[in-house]
């Protein structure tokens, strides 16, 4: 064989290895990137995004914007990354990994006018979409604020959760970890590991483990379901969810998810002469038109309660904020080490 054959074959063999290394380490549009020598809670994970996300302005409307790169958050009980202050404003907050725009609107009904209070939230990674404990573990008979568990845990923008603890039903998981699996008939919300939300009885969810078969990394059991399809879901009791009084005008907690890792947060404040609250449905109107394709209705009352920046985004009501057992909240995965290069400012 002579030389420029065995040049020729030299060459083929190099493209090959470089086409197969190729296959192995340059991710796809839908697929991330991972180490095979560290677990995720190991090691920070760089990855490129494939698409845009959406952007949030003043109107709440959408543009598109650019996340070049994000980290993965260890889907367990740490808590996140601490937020840079220096991106807070009064009602903002945004790095390359989240983007939150807070405000209020004074929503008017036909006998009334209540305050709402908003938050709209995008995310580049599902694991920024977060839920953590009074006393940083389950079951424990602690119990504290929400401002409390926000803090700890370094939420940017967090709610009340479900109040787990004031029962001994449901199908609880949290952080990828199964707790409880006592069904008793409730709509519950799950939250699966691309950070998009589905409404099943749980009964159904446990029989034919939808719950694992979804990878299913949160529930929430509260309701009752405020938006199916983008449609508002008006009953006149709260059948198959645990909500007291649903048409009695109270505090109320919200959550929704309007697109791609893009979700609303509302608490509507309630039981004072400035806003007296709402009914479910009520806030069922309030989320669908907002764009919201599904909402869920968490607990209310003097539960209801939002924080920004570590502080009462809302009125709570009946004398200051209630002692409680679980929050929702979410989070930069930018670590402190990046607040000043690249992943720290938007491009």
């Amino acid at each position: 064989m002579n030389h420029s054959v065995t040049k020729g074959w030299t060459l083929l063999l190099v493209l090959l290895v470089f086409s197969a290394a190729t296959v192995f380490f340059v991710p796809s549009s839908d697929k991330m990137m991972s180490s095979s020598d560290a677990p995720l809670s190991e090691k920070k994970l760089y990855v490129d995004m494939a698409q845009s996300v959406l952007r949030i302005n003043d109107n709440v409307n959408t543009e598109i914007f650019d996340l070049p790169k994000f980290f993965i958050l260890p889907m367990d009980l740490s808590p996140a990354p601490k937020p840079d202050p220096s991106r807070f404003t009064e009602d903002s907050y945004e790095d390359d990994t989240i983007k939150v725009k807070c405000w209020r609107e004074r929503i008017e009904f036909k006998n009334k006018t209540v305050t709402a209070n908003f938050a709209d939230v995008v995310i580049a990674h599902p694991s920024q979409l977060r839920t953590a404990f009074a006393g940083g573990s389950y079951g424990t008979s602690k119990r504290t604020h929400a401002s409390k568990m926000a803090e700890a845990n370094n939420a940017v923008i967090a709610i009340n959760a479900d109040f787990y603890n004031c029962r001994t039903d449901g199908l609880i998981i949290r952080q990828g970890t199964l707790y409880r699996k006592k069904p008793f008939g409730i709509d519950t919300l799950f939250i699966d590991s691309q950070g998009d939300f589905s409404i099943v009885r749980d009964y159904y969810a446990i029989n034919t483990e939808y719950f694992v078969k979804n990878e299913i990394y949160q529930t929430i059991v509260f309701g009752p379901v405020l938006v199916d399809n983008g449609k508002a879901i008006k009953k006149l009791e709260g059948f198959n969810s645990i909500t007291c009084a649903p048409r009695g005008y109270n505090p109320r907690t919200a959550i929704g998810q309007i697109g791609k890792l893009h979700y609303l947060l509302c608490t509507v404040d309630g039981r004072s002469d400035v806003s007296i609250g709402v009914t479910t449905n009520e806030l069922a109107d309030i989320m669908a038109e907002k764009n919201c394709r599904i909402a869920y209705n968490l607990d209310g009352g003097q539960s209801s309660t939002m924080i920004f920046n570590n502080k009462l985004y809302n009125v709570v009501s009946d004398g200051g904020e209630r002692w409680m057992s679980d929050i929702l909240y979410f989070a930069t995965s930018v670590p402190e080490s990046e607040w000043n290069g690249e992943f720290g400012s938007m491009r």
